[in-house]
Parts: C-alpha cells; structure tokens; sequence
C-alpha cells in the first residue's frame, strides 16, 4: 500500500468497480439523472441492480415517462453518517432506455416501488462507467 492509499480519518478513497457494484447490488433506493427540455432533473426511485445494469419503475404519467428518450443518464447510490463525517458515494454513468415485457428479469429480480400507485414502465441503464469514493471517519 502507497502512502497515498493509507487509510485516516477524513481521507477520500476511491472504490474499485467491484466495490461499487457490490454496493449498488445491496442496495434499493437511489437517484436518477437525465437532462430534458428545462435542464437537468434528478428523482429518487426504487432499483435493483441486475446483470450489471440498473432498473427501476416509474409511473407511465410521470415526468420521467412522459419526456423520456432513449439517451445518457447517471444514476447515483450513497450513504452518509454525518456524526462521524463519513460515508460513501458510487456513480453510474451510461444509456438508459424503456424496456419491452419481453425483456425484463424475473419476478424476484424486479424493484419493488416504495409508493404507491402504478409503476409499469421499466427502464434500464447499462452502464458504461461505474465509479465511486468512501471517506473514513474523523
């Protein structure tokens, strides 16, 4: 290990892409950006990490339905302990398009939306860069 790489309180450390994926796999709940007419949006939505890609649901009369096109997104998962000042953040870039009913996993392997409603249409994002950064506590 390079001193650079040493852990200490408040040092920032890279995650390697396994690391994010291993993180992004145990998680459920994240954040989708993607830019429309107005600019940039970001919600917050229900996923799972499947085959290496990214899938969430979203209602067919949300914002995100309604002015979806297939194109580049980012998709961001963290965790934050702010008494310790510490956390970490992994950030997935790549294309995200509508799936077809044909091509969605199985049952067990879909998100599961917290609210309620419906939420029929899938969306997919295949990344095509996953990075990420821990901080250790102070």
């Amino acid at each position: 290990m390079h001193a650079h790489e040493e852990w200490y309180p408040g040092h920032l450390r890279e995650l390697t892409e396994q690391e994010c994926r291993e993180l992004l796999a145990d998680q459920r709940v994240g954040r989708v950006a993607w830019t429309d007419a107005d600019g940039p949006v970001i919600l917050t939505v229900n996923y799972r990490f499947v085959e290496g890609q990214v899938l969430f649901r979203t209602s067919p009369h949300s914002e995100l339905a309604r002015h979806f096109s297939p194109g580049r997104a980012a998709f961001q998962i963290d965790y934050a302990d702010e008494f310790l000042q510490s956390g970490w953040s992994v950030l997935v870039r790549g294309r995200a398009e509508l799936l077809e009913w044909d091509e969605l996993p199985a049952d067990e392997d879909r998100p599961t939306p917290w609210v309620e409603g419906t939420r029929n249409v899938y969306v997919r994002i295949t990344p095509d860069r996953i990075t990420g950064r821990r901080v250790l506590p102070v």
